[in-house]
C-alpha cells in the first residue's frame, strides 16, 4: 500500500501494517530545511545550481554539476562541509557512476575517463574505455576483487572492465563488442560477489561473477506482463529494486509501483508493503536511491513524499509524516544519505533538503 500523509501518528501507522507488533523503534520528526550549492562551499558557476549528495560507506560528498576544478566533502574533524581542488573537473561536468563499499567512480561528462576516489578528497584517473562511442550510463566496483564495471550506452560496446588499481590509468577492457552476447545496462550495483543490473529496457535484469566481469546471464527475463525496473542497488547486504507496470487509457498512463527485495543471487524478487499508484515522476515511489543504513539504530531508513520509513529487514516498513519534506510534482528526490553526528540529506533539483539530528 501507499503511506497516505493522514496517516501521520503511530495508532494510524500500526493499525495501516496490519498491527504486526510495535513500531521498529521511536521514528523521529526531523526538521527539514534546503540547502543550496553555496552551502557547500561552491560559487556559482553560470546558471548551473544543480547539487547532489553522494555516502560510498566511508566518505560523502556533494558534487556541483559544473566545469569547477573544486569537490566538497564532508569533513570529519572540522564537521563542515570543504571544498577541496580537483583539477580533473576543470574537463567537464563530474557525475558519480557508483557510490558504495569505499569508493567513489566518476566520469567526467563528454570523455572516456575513468575517475576514482575513496574519500572524496583525493581522486585518480583510475583507466579509460579505449574506442568508447557514447557516455558512460552507470558502473559498480567490488573492492574485495579489485574488479570494476561501466555500462555504455552505445549497442556494440556495453560493458568495459577492469582488475587494474583505480590509482592507475591503464585500458579497461571492452567485452560484447558483438552487440549480443553482453547487455547494456541503465543501472548496475555489486552485491556480494556480482555485479547485478537492470539491463536497458528496464524489462529484465542481469548478473556476472565479480571474478568474471565478461560473462553475464540473465537472472530475471522478460515477462508477460510487461515488467519494468529501475534503481537497483545493494544496501548494507539487502538488494533492493524497484518494478512496475503500467496502463494507458486514452492516452493518460497510470504507473503501479513497488519496492522489492531480491535474493542474493538476483533470482528471485519479494515485493515489500511499499507501493504507489500514480504518474511515476513522484515522490511518493519507494525509491531505493533513498535508502539508507542506519548503523546507530541497526535499521534501513527511506525518504519519500513527507515521510521518513523505517525497517529491520528491508520488506515491512513503517513511516512517520515529516512536516515540510517536500517539492513540486516531477521535482523527484534522487538520492539520500545520513551523516551520522550531522544529519540527512535528500536531493531535490537545484538544492539538497537537510534534517539535523
Amino acid at each position: 500500500m501507499s503511506y497516505d500523509r493522514n496517516f501521520n501518528n503511530t495508532l494510524a501507522i500500526w493499525t495501516a501494517f496490519g498491527g504486526r507488533g510495535s513500531i521498529v523503534l521511536p521514528i523521529p520528526t526531523l526538521s527539514w530545511t534546503k540547502k543550496y550549492y553555496n552551502n557547500f562551499g561552491y560559487t556559482q558557476y553560470g546558471s548551473e545550481r544543480q547539487i547532489n549528495v553522494y555516502d560510498n560507506g566511508n566518505a560523502q560528498i556533494a558534487v556541483y554539476y559544473a566545469k569547477t576544478p573544486y569537490m566538497s566533502y564532508w569533513n570529519k574533524t572540522t564537521k563542515q562541509w570543504t571544498v577541496v581542488s580537483v583539477p580533473w573537473w576543470s574537463h567537464g561536468q563530474p557525475e558519480i557512476l557508483y557510490a558504495a563499499d569505499g569508493v567513489f567512480i566518476a566520469k567526467i561528462v563528454g570523455l572516456a575517463n575513468i575517475i576514482a576516489s575513496f574519500d572524496g578528497i583525493t581522486w585518480h584517473n583510475a583507466g579509460y574505455c579505449a574506442g568508447a562511442q557514447n557516455a558512460m550510463t552507470c558502473g559498480a566496483y567490488d573492492m574485495d576483487r579489485g574488479s570494476g564495471v561501466v555500462s555504455w550506452w552505445y549497442y556494440k560496446s556495453p560493458v568495459y572492465y577492469s582488475f587494474d588499481s583505480l590509482e592507475e590509468r591503464t585500458a579497461w577492457t571492452l567485452v560484447g563488442s558483438d552487440g549480443t552476447s553482453v547487455p547494456i545496462f541503465k543501472y548496475l550495483t555489486r552485491h556480494k560477489g556480482y555485479f547485478v543490473g537492470v539491463v536497458g529496457g528496464d524489462k529484465s535484469i542481469a548478473r556476472a561473477s565479480t571474478s568474471s566481469p565478461g560473462n553475464w546471464g540473465t537472472t530475471i527475463p522478460e515477462d508477460v506482463n510487461d515488467t519494468r525496473y529501475m534503481f537497483i542497488r545493494s544496501i548494507n547486504g539487502v538488494l533492493f529494486v524497484m518494478k512496475f507496470n503500467y496502463t494507458n487509457v486514452g492516452g493518460d498512463y497510470t504507473y503501479y509501483v513497488k519496492l522489492c527485495v531480491m535474493n542474493d543471487d538476483a533470482t528471485q524478487i519479494t515485493e515489500t508493503n511499499l507501493s504507489w499508484v500514480g504518474d511515476l515522476a513522484n515522490n511518493n515511489i519507494p525509491n531505493p536511491r533513498n535508502i539508507m543504513w542506519m548503523p546507530d539504530w541497526g535499521k534501513f531508513a527511506l525518504l519519500k513524499e513527507s515521510s521518513l520509513c523505517v525497517s529491520s529487514d528491508g520488506i515491512t516498513w513503517e513511516c512517520l509524516h515529516q512536516p515540510g519534506f517536500t517539492t513540486s510534482q516531477y521535482d523527484t528526490f534522487d538520492g539520500a544519505m545520513y551523516i551520522p553526528g550531522d544529519g540527512f540529506y535528500a536531493k531535490a533539483s537545484g538544492y539538497v533538503y537537510y534534517a539535523p539530528y
